[in-house]
Parts: structure tokens; C-alpha cells; sequence
């Protein structure tokens, strides 16, 4: 089953919105994979991953098929990861949505307050929502299952997700929007993939030469979280890991992370890049 990455960017993108800092002016210039969407991926074609203002430009450019969609799983309430008025497009007068078609959303209390107020009646666009909770795991088509994590970020306002999906046998975690985890989340990926490593991990590199790791992390706090990962039994050698999530900010374009992470056996994200899970 295809994994896709469909953008690798903070909340403002990268360049961002009226932004005129070298980094941005730098990526402008250069293109390619140093043009940034914000954060979404996608698992098949049934399953997306966050729902921010980029969704329909990452579907019409990867050439993607949001009438397939199923279920959208959401990290966390802020606006780069989740647009619940994208949504409206789903109403009648303005999409032919399939035969039987339904989108049940999945995320915290948060996501769960601004559909409803967004929506009175989400039923309106063949759309449903379904609390998660992080160990709590969610049974998705073709025998893809989502664990969520408590992520450490926003924590005075809400309660972050990040997911684990596995299928097949295999397993990958979405760890955008995180700092260092907390205990009991380590303990919980502790127990369930201490038999069975995780295979591939996409963690957050938010703020890229800029130590951080408290609600993000910077390059040296990613590789800190997978030197525990691998302490714990988490990762093990042959786990690909790849830093996703960056900002212009963290001022690393993406030669600069791919000179620092690939000595170190991490892989650097970017639109559009894909993985088989």
C-alpha cells in the first residue's frame, strides 16, 4: 500500500506567505523540493492524513482522488492541519459525491468542537466524527489500523495526536507537530512494537537548526528521539526514519538537512514523495 507524503511544511508553507527572509527568497528561487505545502499524508486511496489548506492543491497536482476518501485522520485543531470548511465542498450543489459515499473524521475533543461548529449537521455532507484516543485503536479498510499517541504539543489547549498505521504486518508513525514524548507515550509504543519495530518513521522537524524540543523539534532533538526509539526496542537499524514538517524558520534549506541527516541514516521529506508500506 502506497504512503505518500503530499506536503512537508509548517503552518505558513514554505515560501511562506509574505515572507521575504533569505530562506524563503532561496527556495523561490531554487523550486523543486524546496517548495513546501503544509503537512498531509496519505495512506491508499481511502485514508488522509490531516486536512489543511493545501489538501486541494496536493490532490490536483499528485493527481489524487479526494471522492475515494473514507476516513480523514487529524492530528490536532490548528488551522495547517485541519480546514473543516474545505468540507462544505462535499454539499450537494457543489459535488456529485459517489453512490453510498462517507467520510468519517477522526481526531480529539478540539477537531470534534470546530466540525460541530462549523456544521450543525455534519450528516448534511455524508460526514461523521469519531473521538480518538490516544491507545485506543481504530480499525480503517483493507486491514489498516491507526494506534494514536498523545503528541507532545499545544498541551495547554488540547490534546495532540499522533498515529501508528499498520497493515500487512508493517507498521509507520506519523510524528509531525511533537516534542520529546511523554512517558507514557514512549511506554505505549514501548509495548507495542517492542516484538515488532516500527518500519518506517516520519517525525517532526519543525525547527530545524534551532534547538527545540518542547511542542517541536529541531535536528538535533530528532536525533536524539531515535537513538531513544532505538534504546527502548522501539526502531530498530533497518527502520527508515525520515524528518518531515520543516519551517523557514529552522533556517535549513533542503541540501543543508539532507548534509546533516543522511550521514546519520535519517532520509529528509518533501512533497510528494512516496513510500510502500
Amino acid at each position: 500500500m502506497v504512503f505518500r507524503i503530499l506536503g512537508s511544511a509548517a503552518a505558513e508553507g514554505w515560501p511562506g506567505m509574505f515572507c521575504g527572509c533569505r530562506y524563503c527568497a532561496e527556495a523561490r528561487r531554487r523550486g523543486g523540493h524546496d517548495i513546501r505545502r503544509r503537512t498531509s499524508y496519505q495512506l491508499g486511496d481511502k485514508i488522509h492524513i490531516d486536512f489543511g489548506p493545501d489538501t486541494y492543491s496536493s490532490e490536483i497536482s499528485m493527481g489524487l482522488d479526494s471522492s475515494q476518501w473514507e476516513h480523514l485522520l487529524i492530528t490536532h485543531s490548528h488551522q495547517d492541519h485541519w480546514a473543516p470548511m474545505e468540507l462544505a465542498w462535499r454539499r450537494r450543489g457543489f459535488s456529485i459525491i459517489p453512490e453510498g459515499s462517507h467520510l468519517t473524521i477522526h481526531g480529539n475533543e478540539q477537531v470534534q468542537v470546530s466540525l460541530y461548529a462549523t456544521y450543525s449537521d455534519p450528516s448534511i455532507l455524508a460526514v461523521s466524527f469519531s473521538l480518538a484516543k490516544a491507545g485506543e485503536v481504530i480499525e480503517l479498510p483493507d486491514g489498516v489500523t491507526a494506534l494514536p499517541l498523545e503528541a507532545s504539543h499545544a498541551s495547554d489547549f488540547e490534546h495532540a495526536l499522533n498515529y501508528v498505521l499498520s497493515v500487512n504486518g508493517r507498521s509507520l508513525l506519523i510524528g509531525n507537530d511533537t516534542g520529546w514524548y511523554s512517558e507514557a507515550t514512549w511506554e505505549l509504543l514501548s509495548d507495542r512494537h517492542s516484538d515488532r519495530n516500527l518500519d518506517i518513521v516520519v517525525l517532526d522537524c519543525t525547527s530545524g537548526a534551532i534547538e527545540y524540543r518542547e511542542h517541536h523539534l529541531g535536528v538535533q532533538a530528532v536525533l536524539d528521539m531515535k537513538q531513544e526509539m532505538l534504546r527502548r526496542g522501539i526502531i530498530n537499524e533497518s527502520t527508515r526514519f525520515i524528518a518531515n514538517h520543516f519551517s523557514h524558520n529552522g533556517k535549513m534549506l533542503h541540501e543543508d538537512l539532507k548534509r546533516f541527516f543522511e550521514p546519520r541514516g535519517i532520509e529528509v521529506g518533501y512533497d510528494g514523495r512516496e513510500e510502500e508500506l
